[in-house]
């Protein structure tokens, strides 16, 4: 090993590589010196040749390092040449902390300190997806192995179980014998599921004049079929949320089990004086499938939480982790935590658990991203019925962007942490993917009909008043903070409110406050674009014909 260290040392391109370390100013080298200049102003004699020399050395493990890392490879390499990437073949593909943009052979590192896996496609680029650090208190990067444009792989995709063909692209012909073809480009599809054709024509009139990137280059992919991988059975999924006033528990209760496959849901119910009369009407098939817990009852003075925005995520935390543990006693795979203005959606009409089940068992953790609804108008009533569009843009949201997550149960280390992912208890995250990173996008997706109707967008924004001034501007949505201020100049009576009163009163209309409604959560919103839009595609008249 010395003298294949020898060699290696004296090669050009280590040489290059280990000055690189020595001279790329890396955070670790940034931290370690102002952490001396704040004991010892300024660094001095001993002291700082002491501090170098630990850099120094710190410098040259990592040198040594990647020494015996090229040694171990090249002896791999003589032996798997023909299935390992030449160094030429490799292509950035994610910052550190990141998600992997392709599927196949990734490495991760700096330099030519780097560890190796195959992954899927949207894998977090860090520790957690290669089990190792191989370059410590260095920012790193992910390569992924290259793609010949043309080749098996260029043509064809997986997607969490399903394979696709691409057949064609606009305006040309498909053959999908299938039936099942999605057309779009990027992340941006829509679907047709029908009877399968000799040819069908790559255009949005083949999807109902659809057109989910107005102005952009699309193309056609056709559904193959399972892959040739065992059906995994892991796919029993449950749903958990905190309620409070819910605006059709009916439907999307009927949505979830009947629709999207999930199997149990964990309702823990606040201030909701009607779900008890709901509750009653409900099958008692779907009842067996709920377990209801409800939180203690205020009987006095304001009803409202105090600096309930802030107060109800620590709610959220706290039924997220009493769900974890029922499930694991009822043999649950996946647990989801959503609310009761959320739907799961999956644009190819694929249950969660038949998505989620695909999910390699290396990773405990999917990355589910969102999107908002768009309303027709302010005169909307049935807001998951009446919505035919979302938007997909995170920059114009009104509302959070950051999506929920999916946790596998059986993962004994995760705990909530916030409402939108889990992590371990050194909050150190799972192992992830992100799923907004598969080839076709997301294949589920978390819509969020916020705020709606307009009667709902009162009742809440009223609730929320009861919360002071400087917590108010920490909120970090416009929205929010604007809708609080317009309810609490509205509402003189509170205490927050008298504390929000101006020289200029507010016009409280219902005409004005449905204004201003809309240009929030409609097409109206001057932020919107229509390039932002994708297509909704829920089949509500038979989900509410087998309520």
């Amino acid at each position: 090993m010395a003298t294949e260290l020898r060699r290696a040392a004296r090669s050009p391109r280590m040489r290059r590589t280990c000055a690189q370390v020595f001279t790329t100013p890396t955070r670790n080298n940034e931290v370690a010196m102002g952490a001396a200049r704040a004991v010892d102003r300024p660094m001095q004699g001993v002291a700082r040749i002491g501090l170098l020399a630990s850099l120094l050395l710190w410098q040259a493990s990592l040198c040594e390092a990647a020494l015996r890392q090229r040694v171990h490879r090249d002896r791999a390499v003589s032996l798997q040449a023909a299935d390992m990437p030449m160094d030429g073949e490799w292509q950035p593909c994610a910052e550190e902390g990141q998600a992997v943009a392709h599927a196949g052979r990734t490495r991760f590192g700096f330099g030519a300190l780097w560890v190796e896996s195959s992954l899927p496609a949207g894998a977090s680029c860090s520790t957690s997806s290669f089990g190792t650090d191989p370059a410590p208190f260095v920012r790193k990067v992910c390569e992924c192995a290259a793609v010949v444009p043309g080749s098996a792989d260029d043509r064809l995709r997986e997607e969490l179980g399903l394979i696709w063909r691409r057949c064609g692209g606009e305006g040309e012909s498909c053959d999908c014998k299938s039936g099942v073809v999605r057309f779009g480009n990027g992340q941006r599809w829509v679907v047709m599921d029908g009877p399968g054709h000799e040819e069908t024509p790559c255009g949005a009139g083949s999807f109902k004049g659809e057109d989910p990137d107005a102005g952009v280059p699309k193309e056609c992919w056709c559904d193959q079929g399972q892959s040739r991988a065992p059906v995994p059975t892991n796919n029993r999924v449950a749903v958990v949320m905190l309620s409070r006033r819910p605006p059709d528990l009916r439907l999307w209760l009927e949505y979830h089990v009947g629709h999207m496959g999930v199997e149990h849901l964990f309702l823990q119910v606040e201030d909701s004086p009607e779900f008890n009369s709901t509750f009653a009407s409900l099958k008692p098939s779907m009842q067996q499938r709920v377990t209801v817990w409800r939180a203690a009852a205020q009987v006095s003075g304001d009803t409202r939480p105090q600096d309930d925005y802030e107060t109800l995520q620590k709610r959220q935390i706290s039924v997220m982790a009493r769900a974890k543990q029922v499930s694991t006693e009822m043999g649950i795979s996946w647990l989801i935590h959503i609310d009761d203005d959320e739907l799961l959606y999956s644009p190819t009409h694929r249950h969660a658990g038949d998505l989620l089940a695909q999910m390699p068992n290396s990773f405990d953790q999917a990355y589910i991203p969102n999107a908002e609804a768009v309303y027709p108008s302010a005169d909307v009533t049935n807001c998951f019925a009446q919505t035919t569009e979302i938007n997909v843009n995170a920059f114009t949201f009104a509302s959070y962007a950051n999506g929920k997550a999916a946790v596998r149960v059986s993962d004994s280390a995760a705990v909530p942490a916030g409402p939108h992912m889990w992590k371990d208890a050194r909050g150190t995250e799972l192992a992830s993917i992100h799923l907004d990173h598969l080839p076709f996008g997301a294949p589920l997706i978390v819509v969020h009909f916020e705020s709606c109707p307009f009667v709902r967008w009162e009742s809440k924004f009223w609730e929320l008043g009861n919360t002071a001034p400087r917590k108010i501007d920490a909120i970090p949505f416009r929205f929010y903070r604007d809708s609080i201020k317009r309810m609490q100049e509205c509402n003189p009576g509170s205490v927050q409110g008298a504390a929000a009163q101006t020289d200029v009163q507010a016009d409280c209309s219902k005409g004005a406050l449905q204004s201003f409604w809309a240009q929030w959560k409609t097409e109206a919103n001057p932020s919107i674009r229509r390039q932002d839009l994708v297509p909704l595609n829920i089949p509500w008249a038979n989900i509410q014909a087998s309520m």
